[in-house]
């Protein structure tokens, strides 16, 4: 019998990384709001690509995946930026939310 591998989730500050093309879903998936990243613009950096254009979406995650509505929404020039202001907003709208 076959074993089956499991796939490990890429974590950032205790909440998962998730990617689906250009776009990187950030935070609990049960949550009430959820982090998204869209990749703009990239450029290539030696042998990969550099993101040098983020969209960052703070967005309900009630009802169907990937398209509530938008809360707060900015740009970024780089992802480590994207990450770091998206992941001080969707924590300020969970709290909110409470």
């Amino acid at each position: 019998m076959a074993t089956v591998k499991k796939k490990k989730i890429l974590m950032y500050k205790g909440k998962p990384l998730l990617r689906c093309g250009d776009r990187i879903y950030y935070g609990n998936l049960e949550d009430k709001c959820i982090l998204a990243l869209d990749i703009v613009d990239s450029k290539p950096n030696k042998d990969i690509k550099s993101s040098t254009k983020i969209k960052v979406q703070v967005m309900d995650n009630t009802g169907e995946f990937g398209k509530g509505q938008v809360y707060r929404k900015g740009e970024r020039e780089n992802l480590y930026k994207a990450i770091d202001i998206g992941e001080w907003w969707l924590k300020d709208a969970l709290q909110m939310m409470g």
